[in-house]
């Protein structure tokens, strides 16, 4: 049986489990919020441990904290960052606003291991209490987001580094698959030429224009506005505060980060992590697209375009014997749908803040830290167990390209639109190579039509000039 200390607060006496280093405040939010059964990403609890042992460093420096006091918060902050004590942070991440539950769990934590330190029993607060000392100069309000937007950086790092690695990967296909001629397709319907390398080069340009949005996105999450507090004026702090612990927090991160320039928007507005989603979302839908033409190309194998191989990973089929699907296009898709829907959610949250406070903190990060870690993780394994693996089938490639009536637009110029049309018409009717009709009707010679072929895939338009130049000067 757990046995239990008896602390008590405003509203009365609570029951606390006799050992826990979180005290009433966090008692009273678990027992209000059992809601989903999820928890905080961890290394946002390692992060606003980070900001606390900033803030003592600071008053400590302004003169506000010192002593024994101050060294044993700075080690209770270490071993939190350090993950010795996540056990200790139970809180639903549906809860009430603004993250205050967080905000106190962290204080009571922090001050009952410093007071263990120093010989002090659980509860007692005493010389560290959780918000005389350990929340001195803060607010949840300036605590809370400063610590989402420093975890976001972090997270990104990650996400950066999967998202460069996917990069090479499609590059390394691109160059591989430099040659392979093949039909193009708009509408669903036969295209003009093109090469199975332009596409793969296609795919790796979108992913890095994504990359270049979601740096440009991060970079606003820098500018941070600690010693805020309640509604960004910075009531009951030094005015010194704000530069010097922002000082101590990068020293801690290793972080680039600056001072924001206006602290009370920054305190009203949450608009910086939705222009963070909607860069993550357009990776999404990026991503989306990409994984719907693989399948696409993949599709068969008897019955579909059978373009590209894809590496086999699982059994697709609980009756079909045999069957291997696109499982992971299929599984890096929803991760991408989920962030879409993350995206939905934090534009709604950003914009029910009230005058001057927004208390949707804790579903925008919630939101904001699973999508950047799931988008991580997919790539990662979208580059590793998918792309890289991934092989042309020439049988397949070829066929598509020889009986592709779009190859006639290459005649545009040398017979016009009308003409071209017609022999296209001719071929499909018959079900011959448009090539081979060319050539039967003495449109060109099979140099010339396998000079126009081989250009395809670039502008070529001073090459069909050239040759029907020639042509006309041959009579």
């Amino acid at each position: 049986m757990v046995s239990h200390r008896s602390e008590r607060d405003l509203l009365g006496d609570v029951r606390v489990p006799a050992d826990a280093l979180y005290g009433s405040f966090t008692v009273r939010a678990k027992e209000n919020f059992g809601i989903s059964g999820l928890k905080i990403y961890e290394g946002f609890i390692s992060t606003l441990a980070e900001v606390k042992k900033a803030a003592a460093q600071t008053n400590g420096d302004l003169g506000f904290l010192g002593g024994e006091s101050l060294v044993a918060i700075r080690s209770a902050t270490d071993e939190v960052i350090s993950g010795d004590h996540f056990a200790e942070f139970p809180l639903d991440v549906f809860q009430a606003g603004a993250g205050t539950a967080w905000n106190m769990n962290m204080n009571e934590v922090i001050a009952n291991r410093a007071n263990q330190m120093l010989g002090s029993p659980l509860g007692t607060y005493r010389p560290v209490h959780p918000n005389d000392h350990v929340n001195l100069s803060q607010s949840s309000n300036d605590v809370i987001p400063n610590a989402m937007r420093v975890t976001t950086i972090k997270l990104t790092k990650g996400l950066i580094e999967s998202i460069i690695e996917l990069e090479g990967s499609l590059l390394s296909k691109a160059e591989e698959f430099r040659a392979v001629r093949k039909s193009g397709r708009t509408h669903n319907r036969d295209a003009v030429p093109i090469s199975l390398g332009q596409e793969f080069r296609a795919y790796a340009s979108a992913i890095s224009s994504s990359r270049e949005r979601i740096t440009q996105a991060v970079d606003s999450l820098r500018r941070l506005f600690l010693g805020g507090t309640a509604v960004g004026t910075g009531l009951n702090t030094h005015p010194e505060y704000p530069g010097i612990v922002l000082d101590h927090l990068k020293t801690i991160t290793g972080l680039d980060l600056v001072l924001a320039e206006n602290f009370v928007e920054k305190t009203m507005f949450m608009t910086d992590f939705l222009y963070y989603l909607d860069a993550l979302a357009a990776l999404s839908v990026d991503l989306v697209k990409i994984c719907g033409d693989l399948i696409l190309l993949s599709s068969g194998p008897r019955t579909g375009l059978g373009e590209i191989t894809l590496p086999e990973v699982e059994p697709g089929s609980s009756i079909m014997p045999g069957k291997v699907n696109p499982s992971i296009l299929e599984s890096v898709s929803m991760v991408c749908l989920q962030v879409r829907g993350a995206r939905a959610t934090v534009e709604d949250a950003a914009k029910l803040g009230a005058l001057n406070l927004n208390v949707f903190t804790p579903v925008i990060a919630f939101n904001t830290f699973t999508s950047a870690r799931w988008l991580t993780n997919a790539i990662h394994i979208l580059t590793e167990r998918c792309v890289s693996g991934i092989e042309v089938n020439l049988v397949a490639t070829n066929y598509y390209f020889d009986y592709s009536n779009a190859i006639a637009t290459l005649l545009n110029p040398v017979i016009g639109y009308e003409a071209a049309g017609e022999l296209a018409k001719e071929a499909l009717e018959k079900g011959a190579k448009i090539r081979d009709l060319i050539i039967e009707k003495g449109i060109l010679t099979q140099g010339e039509i396998d000079e126009l072929i081989e250009h395809s895939g670039e502008p070529n338009l001073h090459i069909s000039r050239r040759i029907t130049e020639e042509r006309r000067r041959k009579g």
